[in-house]
């Protein structure tokens, strides 16, 4: 069942849902399969530890930057070539990686990977968009998130594996044949789903036009900046979390990795009650509520960790209560923040992304300035919910009515 068959309706075939999520996790395996890595690089290609988180800093760039750049390709090539080719770059990327000799040319093939990664953010959501009303997308997103935290539930344990059995470069050998799968899968099971006639010409000031039509948005740009503020809550969590439960609190590497498994499965949970929830009270009261919980959570934790009662109980406790919100959060925000792009899915989509990452890097980057303490994490999780929830409503205000108005059918 390819996407072009596909007429607006409430679900997706599970087939090609699970192909769609498998794209978009790439990004997810190339991250979380390679950080048990870290050490084992460094030996072989004689760097500092320093360096070779830079392997991970230039990744995220590199999907920010990537992202900007596949909007207009989407607008103006349909979705399904730029997706299949973007996976064709993560491919050489990967390969590029695995037969990296120093710490430079992995620096480089990283770059390579997450540009080809970027592609299988960007377009799925415009694909989604193509076909799908508001409460369909909403429901559809939903469904995705739960498929892709599979990724960061097994890829630290795959990359642990194949680290041990096959060493490092056996991490970007898997990458590589991941990638080839999804680009033979999609090859045959994804349809075009833009009309030809909806086309954008893909001229500078035309990009540049489409660009800043998405920024003059107000309703779009409020929802992507609280896309923005979650995603920063949650690379700081990702960061920042290891330390404070393994080094303050002495918990086992294989402890913390239950913890961080037990989140993931409660953001799908938490997704799959988003899916009911949806459907009786609608996107935006659940993506508030969540974005609510999501906050005062944060609170709660700072305020015990100041009163200095946050002992491990507590403190695992509310910070998974703050993660496992972010279930009710990810599909509605993405569903409502897509229905303000208009035709104009794939610049959105990419602006989306590259907004919502930079905001990310820039939010941990922050973090870390601050002094190391088990209060840094649970102050970003309640400001920047806070900060989400405000630009929410003024979405919600800016938005016109018109946003949830049954998308066009895509092209035969």
């Amino acid at each position: 069942m390819t996407a072009s068959q596909l007429s607006p309706r409430p679900a997706f075939a599970w087939p090609f849902m699970f192909l769609l999520a498998m794209i978009t996790a790439l990004d997810a395996m190339a991250i979380d399969m390679y950080l048990p890595a870290f050490p084992a690089v460094a030996r072989e290609l004689g760097a500092s530890p320093g360096q070779i988180q830079q392997t991970l800093s230039v990744f995220l760039v590199g999907l920010a930057l990537g992202q900007g750049l596949y909007g207009p390709l989407l607008d103006r090539f349909g979705r399904r070539w730029p997706l299949l080719i973007g996976l064709g770059i993560f491919v050489l990327g990967s390969v590029l990686a695995a037969l990296a000799h120093s710490v430079e040319w992995l620096l480089f093939a990283r770059f390579v990977q997450a540009l080809g990664a970027a592609a299988g953010l960007v377009a799925p959501r415009a694909i989604v968009s193509d076909v799908c009303t508001v409460p369909e997308s909403a429901r559809v997103f939903s469904v995705l998130m739960q498929v892709m935290m599979i990724a960061p539930i097994l890829a630290p344990v795959v990359g642990g594996w194949l680290l041990t059995h096959g060493g490092w470069r056996m991490v970007f050998w898997t990458l590589a044949l991941v990638g080839m799968l999804g680009a033979a899968w999609g090859l045959r099971a994804i349809g075009e789903t833009l009309p030809r006639e909806k086309r954008a010409p893909l001229h500078a000031r035309a990009i540049v036009r489409a660009y800043v039509q998405q920024c003059r948005s107000a309703s779009f740009m409020a929802y992507t900046l609280a896309g923005g503020f979650i995603l920063g809550a949650l690379f700081v969590y990702i960061s920042v979390s290891p330390f404070v439960l393994i080094e303050h609190f002495g918990m086992t590497p294989q402890h913390f990795s239950y913890f961080f498994a037990a989140n993931a499965l409660g953001i799908v949970a938490a997704g799959q009650l988003s899916l009911w929830w949806t459907r009786r009270w609608g996107e935006q009261r659940v993506l508030l509520a969540g974005i609510a919980v999501h906050a005062l959570a944060g609170l709660a934790l700072l305020l015990a960790v100041q009163a200095g009662v946050a002992g491990l109980g507590i403190y695992l406790g509310l910070l998974g209560l703050s993660i496992w919100t972010l279930g009710l959060v990810f599909g509605n925000l993405t569903a409502l923040t897509m229905a303000q792009a208009g035709e104009q899915a794939g610049v959105a989509s990419a602006l989306m992304g590259l907004l919502q990452y930079l905001m990310g890097a820039v939010v941990g980057a922050l973090v870390t300035l601050a002094a190391p303490g088990l209060a840094p994490l649970p102050a970003t999780i309640f400001v920047c919910g806070v900060l989400a929830l405000l630009c929410c409503w003024l979405g919600a205000r800016r938005a016109p009515s018109a946003a949830t108005v049954q998308a066009p059918a895509p092209a035969q």
